[in-house]
């Protein structure tokens, strides 16, 4: 029954949204828009970071970048972009010593953000846990040194599939994501590609409902995959688990 409970959630929403299209007058309320501001390709770029991999005589490994972050380049199945692998740091993080990076969008100019999603696979499997688990999400409308405030903390599942986290509409000049685990490993963590989205108002009901549909569809793919996540680690759990010895009957002493 619980799980049944947000969809429940999400098909109510989405018949407040039809009736509200038939009844109301557009609304100036702001949903997540369908550009992503930090990509590369539209202006986006990291103006700070703490590490990134390097090979045994110090050079910097292309394929490992930073800048992959923003490439619009993904892992996808048994397909591996020669040239992005995506995000490795050089050290693992822990919250004493993070890692981290900095964003910025065209022109370095402030938007008024609400959405970020993280795609945490790269060209190594999950098993060796490498991939970024925890991660805080904070902005900063002065400088990329700060000050910055804290908007979101992300926990991030260990499996290959773009992951959204929605913030209240708020402004940032820079957006900066701070990683303090992966899923395990002590030699560095990883991470595939970052999309960042702006809080619009849609020039009319209409579009409000097709874009909060948009986002409403990329939520219930992300539940639908959770859960079946969850299940296939129940499963493997199960599946691992070392038998339980048999329980011995205690011997009868002699008097």
């Amino acid at each position: 029954m619980k799980q049944l409970c947000p969809l429940l959630m999400s098909i109510l929403l989405v018949a407040a949204l039809l009736n509200g299209v038939a009844n109301c007058p557009a609304a100036a309320e702001t949903v997540a828009g369908a550009t992503n501001i930090a990509a590369a390709a539209n202006g986006g770029r990291i103006v700070a970071y703490s590490t990134q991999a390097r090979d045994e005589n110090g050079q910097v490994m292309p394929e490992w970048q930073v800048t992959n972050l923003l490439d619009g380049k993904f892992v996808t199945g048994n397909f591996i972009p020669s040239d992005s692998y995506g995000w490795s740091s050089q050290n693992a993080p822990s919250e004493e010593e993070p890692e981290w990076m900095v964003f910025a969008f065209e022109a370095e100019l402030p938007r008024l953000i609400s959405r970020i999603v993280i795609d945490p696979t790269t060209a190594d499997p999950s098993v060796i846990g490498r991939w970024v688990r925890d991660v805080k999400v904070e902005v900063s409308t002065t400088s990329p040194e700060g000050p910055y405030r804290t908007v979101k903390r992300c926990l991030l599942l260990n499996k290959a599939l773009k992951q959204p986290f929605d913030i209240p509409p708020t402004e940032a000049k820079y957006v900066r994501l701070v990683i303090t685990s992966n899923h395990g490993s002590d030699k560095c963590v990883e991470m595939g590609e970052v999309e960042i989205y702006e809080a619009i108002t849609p020039e009319n009901t209409l579009d409000q409902l097709i874009i909060r549909l948009e986002n409403l569809l990329a939520d219930l793919k992300q539940y639908r995959d959770t859960q079946l996540y969850r299940q296939q680690q129940q499963t493997l759990k199960k599946v691992t688990a070392k038998p339980e010895p048999p329980a011995t009957t205690p011997q009868a002493s002699e008097d």
